[in-house]
């Protein structure tokens, strides 16, 4: 599944990923709309990326496109900005979500808390916050 890509390089005013070493193939997988998670030979799969298998430390993992869907694990809603940048947007919702394919990813969810459960299915979509970037953010489905 590709998820959507919405520019919101314009009024975005929270932080801004920083492509680097091993995390730049996620990133550009951001910005044509596709999650990507590293899945190791050894068969262990990680999000968020890093340059070695946390399993059995072998280097550069190989990454995969994920499904893009998942189920909440947990959530809290955020009444104090944790970022000066997200202080228009309280009540904001940050929640853990188990993707398809196993990693756990924590991210913000594009809801009404009143409309969250533990267990819901979500759907990845993309928030574009630079030239660089475009950040993970899940919706119901």
């Amino acid at each position: 599944m590709t998820g959507r890509v919405e520019d919101r390089r314009e009024e975005w005013e929270g932080p801004v990923p920083v492509p680097t070493g091993a995390t730049v193939p996620f990133w550009a997988g951001t910005l044509e709309g596709e999650l990507r998670y590293q899945e190791c030979e050894c068969g262990h799969r990680q999000l968020y990326p890093r340059a070695v298998c946390t399993a059995c430390g072998a280097e550069d993992p190989p990454f995969e496109a994920s499904e893009g869907v998942g189920t909440i694990y947990t959530y809290t809603v955020c009444h104090v900005p944790g970022e000066p940048g997200f202080g228009d947007r309280v009540p904001y919702v940050v929640g853990a979500i188990d993707l398809a394919e196993g990693p756990r990813l924590l991210t913000l969810l594009d809801a009404d808390p009143d409309d969250l459960e533990i267990g819901t299915a979500v759907g990845v979509t993309f928030w574009q916050v630079s030239e660089k970037a475009a950040i993970p953010v899940f919706v119901p489905e």
